[in-house]
């Protein structure tokens, strides 16, 4: 991969060729810079840029659906869970591989139990994991909006402990986005890689 992403976030996104780096670099809002270190944390920034409000309160999500609406009943259902959702850290309680579900525990919120439909999670996750994802609440389902940071199981009470500090001493003011940037940073430093692929 030879292209470096550079961002503003409350302005505008360009794209910069750099030949000589491997690397992602975001300026988030100043005086915040993150350098990406591994290609696969495109997709981490990628759902930063559409889900949580960095345009001058708004999110890109907001924005698009300002201007374009939806088409029809299933665009505006799957458009209307977009926006409303939100990331929280779930615990991994089961696995069923056989329906392709996961069921989760949200940490952090009171909802109780989600089943997640997920082909790629259902045949790779074990119990013992926590993962740090927005969930789409659908009619008929739940899936994630494609965000997976995974932690082991037993880093539970730390990561609660260490979330809420980060959070605290986040410099954005905007909480989703300090708590973003907090599990960002744990998952580098205490997450399990995690490699995404094509599922046909």
């Amino acid at each position: 991969m030879d292209i470096c992403w550079k961002l503003k976030f409350h302005r505008r996104f360009v794209p910069l060729v750099n030949k000589n780096a491997n690397l992602l670099i975001i300026i988030v809002i100043p005086p915040i810079v993150t350098i990406f270190q591994h290609p696969s944390e495109k997709d981490i920034l990628l759902d930063f840029i559409i889900y949580e409000k960095i345009r001058n309160g708004e999110s890109t999500l907001s924005e698009y659906i300002k201007k374009y609406g939806a088409e029809n009943k299933i665009e505006k259902e799957l458009l209307t869970a977009m926006k409303l959702s939100e990331t929280s850290l779930y615990e991994v309680i089961d696995v069923d591989k056989e329906n392709s579900t996961v069921n989760l525990k949200n940490i952090f919120g009171d909802r109780g139990y989600i089943k997640l439909m997920d082909i790629a999670f259902s045949s790779s996750l074990s119990k013992n994991i926590i993962i740090f994802s927005r969930i789409l609440n659908l009619d008929s389902f739940n899936m994630t909006s494609g965000l997976a940071l995974t932690f082991p199981g037993n880093y539970r009470d730390f990561l609660i402990r260490k979330a809420k500090k980060l959070i605290k001493k986040g410099k954005t003011g905007v909480s989703s986005i300090d708590k973003f940037i907090a599990f960002f940073n744990l998952n580098r430093s205490d997450g399990i890689p995690v490699l995404l692929e094509n599922v046909e």
